[in-house]
């Protein structure tokens, strides 16, 4: 099953920043809801442009009032600022899917959960009822449509190289055939050129096991090319390390004790893929 990341945020948590409101957010560095916490949950699907996110809010009575009575929506924007993508997911339900195009992102794409206001009303907030600061105690407050009542943390999901992968048709490959080939005008990506029905069928098997082992190999042909081409370049100007998807790939890397393509001997491409991805065998075997 793919692994959930779960992602809390809380009014303690420092930001260097805190942002003025006429009403109460509930929002790291923000004072307004003193025990609130705001925990976001996203799950990958299978098919590698999706996930599955769930908002849930504590220690936030007002906030929680507001998701009952039907006054806000859950909202998550998808951003690539490489690519000047971005695209904002609206949900009456605090569980629902976030889909993207990965034509169109030149890097693993930048979420932000929200909590929006979709309907204006009037409330004199109280600190035992609504959960709120002291300060924010019997004032009067004016709420309007659009109003991000919670913003949570800006997240890049960087746990899959698959997100990098840019698949094209080339029908002059030869059946089962494929090449992997660096994309740099914006971004980094790995161009992936397949064969007319091998492209055909990475698009449309999502849930067949061979689709999986074909993407080890292809995720083992683009660690191949990081090592021949770009292992001895890691100047922060030009280099690989200019790329903020290859950042975010070294310290997922990184963060999983394995080596990555500027390590040198240590380095093994199809080594890393398959313990990245490895191959599952059928149960027939067992």
């Amino acid at each position: 099953m793919p692994e959930i990341v779960k992602i809390v945020t809380e009014a303690q948590t420092s930001t260097g920043t805190a942002r003025a409101h006429e009403f109460p957010a509930l929002e790291a560095g923000n004072i307004a809801f003193p025990k609130g916490r705001y925990i976001v949950d996203f799950e990958p699907r299978q098919n590698q442009v999706s996930f599955g996110i769930s908002h849930k809010i504590e220690g936030a009575p007002l906030i929680s009032d507001l998701i009952t009575g039907g006054f806000v929506n859950f909202v998550c924007a998808v951003a690539s600022p490489v690519s000047s993508y971005r695209k904002t997911h609206y949900s009456e339900s605090p569980s629902h899917i976030v889909r993207w195009d990965e034509g169109d992102l030149g890097e693993p794409p930048l979420f932000t959960p929200m909590v929006v206001a979709v309907n204006s009303f009037r409330r004199t907030l109280d600190q035992a009822r609504d959960g709120v600061h002291a300060l924010w105690h019997g004032r009067d407050v004016q709420f309007t449509t659009g109003m991000r009542l919670v913003v949570g943390t800006v997240v890049q999901l960087r746990s899959s190289v698959l997100h990098m992968l840019s698949f094209h048709q080339d029908p002059s490959l030869n059946a089962g055939e494929f090449r992997v080939k660096a994309e740099t005008q914006e971004g980094f990506r790995f161009r992936v050129e397949l064969a007319t029905e091998l492209h055909t069928f990475l698009r449309v098997a999502t849930e067949d096991p061979a689709r999986a082992h074909i993407l080890t190999h292809i995720v083992s042909a683009c660690f191949a090319l990081l090592k021949s081409d770009f292992a001895d370049d890691d100047d922060d100007d030009g280099g690989w390390r200019s790329y903020r998807s290859l950042r975010a790939l070294s310290d997922h890397l990184n963060s999983m004790n394995l080596p990555h393509w500027s390590d040198g001997k240590e380095f093994i491409p199809e080594l890393t893929a398959t313990r990245l991805y490895p191959y599952r065998l059928s149960s027939v075997l067992d």
